[in-house]
């Protein structure tokens, strides 16, 4: 019950909201989210309740549902720290992470293609992984969390 409290706390941090830039912190949470969720939909896949929803999951290298995405970009993404405070500079993430908010297509700078059909939604890419805020992260957050959940905390979070 503290990691659903820890993920749900996560959702609701200001540095998801659209305005907020696309930092090196922010995308360290990101990955943090990712992971996070990605635990949740383990535990209810261990607890026989596999979150498998395929809306809009590629179906790229084998990806069956939002557990395969979410295990394959919880994988694909590493984190390099500093060995030391004095190395702050070094921290760097690999490989590269972008994100698209609402509507949207086209190349990053990097040179990989995104696209984002919907308005009010928050595409985010590992590489070439794609997953949506709301219609994967919070979907497969909130199911697995009602799997999951014993006693009394709410997960009603906004979805739009």
């Amino acid at each position: 019950m503290e990691h659903l409290e820890q993920v749900a706390l996560l959702f609701e941090s200001k540095i998801f909201l659209p305005s907020m830039p696309f930092t090196l912190q922010s995308q360290l949470y990101w990955i943090e989210l990712i992971r996070g969720v990605s635990d949740l939909v383990r535990q209810s896949a261990l607890a026989g309740k596999r979150i498998c929803f395929t809306d809009e999951v590629s179906s790229q290298d084998q990806l069956r549902d939002i557990t395969d995405l979410l295990d394959a970009m919880r994988q694909s993404a590493h984190v390099v720290g500093p060995l030391s405070p004095s190395q702050q500079h070094l921290t760097f993430i690999s490989p590269a992470l972008n994100q698209v908010n609402g509507v949207g297509c086209g190349h990053f700078a990097n040179g990989l293609f995104f696209a984002c059909p919907h308005p009010n939604e928050r595409a985010f890419f590992i590489g070439q992984d794609r997953v949506y805020f709301y219609r994967h992260l919070m979907r497969a957050f909130l199911e697995a969390g009602h799997h999951l959940l014993i006693g009394g905390v709410s997960l009603s979070l906004p979805m739009d």
